[in-house]
């Protein structure tokens, strides 16, 4: 099952415009390149789009370095991670994908 598929089968898949995966892309996370074709394709600046990953090393960090706003789910290998540093802190930390629907409806 693909990307966009587990985000629809969560019931959350409508609330983004592009949906990335790596193996799509041909280049990996943390790679700046991944982040900066997703902005590309939904054509729109950094500071307009949301990363919504579960690794600060991975997702957070190379997307606050770009400038976008960020949603760390802390579930899976997040739950070993820790913020060691400010300019790590995500916007938003959730525990759960699940909760991603009210604090996207919030935004909205």
């Amino acid at each position: 099952m693909g990307t966009q598929e587990r985000l629809d089968k969560w019931g959350i898949g409508k609330y983004f415009d592009v949906v990335m995966a790596s193996a799509e892309a041909g280049c990996a996370k943390p790679d700046l390149e991944i982040f900066t074709m997703a902005l590309n394709k939904a054509k729109c600046k950094a500071n307009e789009a949301v990363m919504v990953g579960d690794r600060l090393d991975n997702d957070i960090i190379p997307a606050k370095k770009l400038g976008m706003k960020t949603i760390w789910v802390r579930q899976g290998y997040a739950i070993y991670q820790s913020i060691d540093d400010e300019c790590k802190r995500p916007d938003h930390i959730i525990d759960s994908i699940s909760e991603l629907t009210d604090l996207m409806q919030e935004d909205r």
